[in-house]
């Protein structure tokens, strides 16, 4: 038996013994309040996994606060949350490496709490960006991704021109309008926040057209000023720049489907300084509204 089969069987068995609420009477209203009560909770999940979906790029793999920015660069390994109101509901581990002219970034993302017993969610984006004298060029992004018993795997190539990507897209219609959207020029979620960080002196105004492997998209960022940051939950204290983010689909099933633009609120932090003497801007935390629902992401623990 393979290792994912383990975890789905291990998943089937502990879904068979979670225990069921104890009937409360013949009192009808309490199986209507029990009924409602579930229904809200599967669309609070069904909402919260469109969000992990179409942010899974930018909202995971940016935030690499504190790592280093030098050719010496060693590792960072960073802890992150996503809240929707009291509840954690996505939590994140990230490992990051920044050497020998590339970048490296592998991320774990997971269910967590009340939304784990009705939507088991697992994905592990991984990502190789060229650095250089240049903007960091896209090299080849990978993501996983685990929906209860199925897995999905798509890989993202840049060889000097449009991006190839496997599994080819079904849908004939929806191919062609991705294709041309990709001969316009994209790159993936590491290399946009790298781009973001380290070329000008500020992450905001920019924008970046983004390909994540199923969606073409872009990331418009507005400059909203300077400010500090001291949050307790936050492992970051300090110096930030506001930036209001409008996240906007160009090609792919969100477009299809007509789902509009959200916009949300990032703090980038000036965690280090680039050997030309600029600074490197990351975000250490974002805010706002995803396909309707309310959210917080931060970053927990950075280790180096």
């Amino acid at each position: 038996m393979t290792a994912f089969a383990r975890r789905v069987k291990g998943r089937q068995a502990a879904t068979a013994t979670v225990p069921r609420p104890l009937a409360r009477g013949s009192d009808p209203s309490h199986s209507r309040h029990r009924t409602g009560g579930r229904q809200a909770q599967l669309e609070l999940t069904e909402r919260v996994r469109s969000m992990r979906y179409g942010m899974i790029g930018f909202l995971v793999l940016g935030l690499a606060a504190a790592a280093p920015a030098t050719a010496q660069a060693a590792g960072v390994t960073v802890n992150y949350n996503v809240d929707v109101g009291p509840l954690t509901v996505t939590v994140v581990k990230l490992n990051l490496d920044l050497s020998g002219g590339e970048a490296r970034a592998e991320a774990r993302i997971e269910t967590n709490g009340v939304s784990r017993a009705f939507s088991e969610f697992g994905a592990t984006a991984e990502a190789q960006t060229r650095l250089g004298d240049a903007p960091p060029e896209p090299v080849v992004y990978r993501i996983t991704r685990d929906q209860s018993d199925m897995r999905k795997v798509t890989t993202v190539t840049w060889n000097d021109g449009a991006p190839t990507y496997d599994p080819p897209m079904k849908n004939a219609e929806r191919k062609a309008k991705l294709d041309a959207a990709l001969a316009g020029g994209v790159i993936d979620p590491v290399t946009a926040v790298l781009r973001m960080g380290t070329v000008g002196e500020s992450p905001c105004p920019s924008t970046h057209e983004v390909f994540d492997g199923r969606e073409v998209f872009e990331l418009a960022l507005t400059d909203k000023g300077m400010g500090t940051l001291d949050a307790d939950d936050v492992d970051w204290k300090g110096e930030v720049q506001h930036c209001s983010v409008r996240w906007t689909p160009v090609a792919g099933r969100a477009k299809d489907k007509g789902v509009p633009g959200d916009s949300y609120d990032v703090d980038f932090a000036p965690v280090a300084e680039l050997e030309n003497g600029h600074k490197l801007w990351l975000p250490v935390q974002m805010s706002g509204k995803l396909k309707g629902l309310g959210f917080r992401g931060y970053v927990t623990k950075v280790k180096n």
